[in-house]
């Protein structure tokens, strides 16, 4: 986890020294937070970690961030949304953290490649 928070820290200077505005440099590090979070939580059936690849892209006034691990499938696409309205006794525990992901960014695909998962968050500057 010392390595999450020297990661995060690093995408917010990056962000603030691109002018990105505050809200988007928050949405951003919260998201990749999650997600790197749920595949080192989940992404393992082993006592080891999976590895992960991350790259982020500005072009123009879009935000690409791709994350790649070679952990076990998953596909967050094919997660149903929270019952929001649910009451706490009723309410499924977890997935609120990839709602959160699919609310922060405006676009989110995925697609497994060969022993790889892929997935793509794309955000706008504007």
């Amino acid at each position: 986890m010392a390595s999450l928070a020297i990661l995060l820290d690093a995408i917010e200077s990056f962000g603030h020294s691109q002018t990105w505005p505050v809200h988007v440099v928050t949405q951003v590090r919260l998201a990749l937070e999650e997600v790197i979070v749920n595949v080192m939580s989940y992404g393992s059936l082993g006592p080891g970690a999976p590895h992960l690849k991350i790259d982020l892209t500005q072009k123009e006034s879009q935000v690409q961030i791709a994350v790649a691990d070679n952990g076990i499938a998953f596909d967050p696409l094919q997660i149903a949304p929270p019952k929001l309205d649910a009451t706490l006794e009723n309410r499924k525990i977890g997935g609120l953290g990839i709602f959160l992901v699919f609310q922060l960014m405006d676009s989110v695909t995925y697609h497994r490649s060969g022993e790889w998962n892929r997935l793509l968050m794309n955000k706008s500057l504007l």
